[in-house]
């Protein structure tokens, strides 16, 4: 019944399939190219920022206990152990996701770099494909999950879309990684579509660690659906419709299926992160340090009696004033505000487990009130904040933050990706940088075939960790 109720969207997303697998790196316009590799860069920075977190370490160390190294794939960790693919993307996931340092897509809840990037990476570490199959297949699988998610949405979050949509994202990216045909990757993308998980949203800002594991869960879907579609084991093209609108009751807007518009590539419309935590908080962060460089008085946490804050419909419900994890106080607002209080940012360190009993931030937590924006206006400007001090002396200080810094209207600039890669990755990979500037210059070089791109990426992978000179 469901792919007769679905005829319509799955012969969209059919269409979109069969048009999508027919392009090359060469139909990618220059500027989705360029931030391609600067998406790979920011998300293997936030993988190595969170190498030496307790819980990252633990499995870590545990998933390499008693198994041979020398496998297909590589982890990203101290001694880039070779393990098997499916561990190498599982664990790799896992450290990606876990600092909310990873980019995400402005026009709909979607983290598509961290669905993509972790299978797709070890299976192309096994096989052997060059840097420009890698870049292919992470620009068209961005753009197919993000389109998925604006096609189907949600009244409310109440399922976090790590958990709906990273597995079809992770199909996505390995599907066009191995340049599946329409029909097989048809097959993959929605037998992927089916293995989505019901978790709650409100595990993240209940700190509730769980959720920090749907996008390892996920990459393991994403490479078993598309070695099963080779075999003839798979869903159909109705089968997102049929989970997403059938089974869970999204609305549905198929024109985003539209094969015809690529005026911009989903992947020229992500975000990254100025700080360590859910970007719903970013304005929140901002507007307090707008207060402080406007009011030197104000970098004295000591002297703030209260806070007041009006936010935007999705950081209202991050109001949780005392987290227990590290993963609640990046998903809460007062914590957001209290930590770049004290600290001045909303860095690492602000959200690190001394955060949580810091006496100074936790007092000011419990002084923050929450109350909605009283305006809404349009993208991008649908995620503001207000923020209002009130000293020990009375005086008032507000501050408003429309839009936070790193999405399509604030770019980041690129100096602050690699100065951001330099201090992370350092400690771990060495060759870090210099490897990823000498991508992002490959990725942005056009005319004759180019030897850096037809390098493999397990080459470059072996440098990061050994080399400090530019690949290439």
């Amino acid at each position: 019944m469901g792919s007769v109720l679905n005829r319509d969207a799955a012969q969209s997303f059919a269409a979109y399939v069969e048009w999508a697998v027919q392009l090359e790196w060469r139909d990618v316009s220059p500027k989705a190219r360029r931030r391609a590799a600067m998406v790979l860069t920011d998300d293997l920075t936030a993988l190595f920022s969170a190498l030496d977190e307790p819980q990252v370490a633990a499995a870590r160390a545990a998933a390499l206990a008693g198994h041979a190294h020398g496998g297909a794939a590589t982890l990203f960790a101290p001694g880039a152990p070779r393990i098997d693919t499916l561990r190498a993307a599982s664990l790799n996931a896992l450290a990606m996701g876990w600092n909310e340092l990873d980019e995400g897509f402005r026009k709909a809840v979607c983290h598509a770099g961290l669905y993509v990037l972790p299978a797709l990476l070890a299976r192309a570490d096994e096989r052997g494909a060059s840097l420009e199959e890698v870049l292919r297949a992470l620009v068209l699988g961005y753009e197919t999950v993000t389109r998925v998610a604006q096609v189907w949405r949600f009244p409310a979050l109440t399922i976090h879309p790590h958990a709906l949509l990273a597995p079809l994202g992770a199909a996505a990216g390995v599907g066009f990684l191995m340049r599946l045909p329409a029909g097989q990757m048809i097959a993959a993308l929605g037998s992927a579509a089916t293995m989505a998980m019901v978790g709650p949203f409100d595990h993240a800002p209940r700190g509730v660690l769980a959720r920090n594991t749907w996008a390892a869960q996920a990459a393991l879907a994403g490479l078993t659906s598309t070695e099963w579609a080779v075999c003839g084991i798979g869903g159909v093209a109705s089968s997102p419709a049929d989970v997403l609108a059938g089974a869970l009751g999204a609305s549905e807007e198929l024109a985003a299926l539209d094969a015809r518009d690529t005026a911009t590539w989903a992947v020229e419309s992500g975000y990254q992160k100025a700080h360590a935590c859910c970007q719903y908080a970013h304005s929140t962060i901002e507007a307090v340090q707008a207060l402080q460089a406007a009011h030197p008085s104000l970098r004295d946490a000591a002297a703030i009696e209260r806070v007041e804050i009006e936010v935007h419909p999705l950081g209202l419900a991050l109001d949780d004033t005392r987290p227990a994890t590290t993963l609640g106080a990046k998903f809460s607002v007062p914590h957001a505000a209290a930590a770049a209080w004290v600290k001045g940012d909303g860095g690492v360190a602000s959200f690190d487990s001394a955060s949580l009993v810091d006496p100074s931030i936790a007092r000011l937590r419990e002084a923050v009130t929450l109350a909605p924006f009283p305006e809404a206006r349009p993208f991008p400007h649908d995620r503001p904040s207000r923020v209002t001090a009130i000293a020990r002396d009375g005086a008032r200080y507000t501050q408003i933050c429309w839009s936070a810094s790193g999405g399509p209207d604030r770019p980041l600039p690129e100096e602050f990706t690699w100065a951001r890669a330099r201090r992370i990755a350092a400690p771990h990979a060495p060759g870090f940088v210099p490897v990823m500037e000498a991508v992002a210059a490959a990725a942005s070089r056009e005319g004759a075939p180019d030897d850096a791109l037809k390098t493999s990426w397990s080459r470059y992978v072996a440098q990061i960790f050994t080399d400090t000179q530019a690949a290439g």
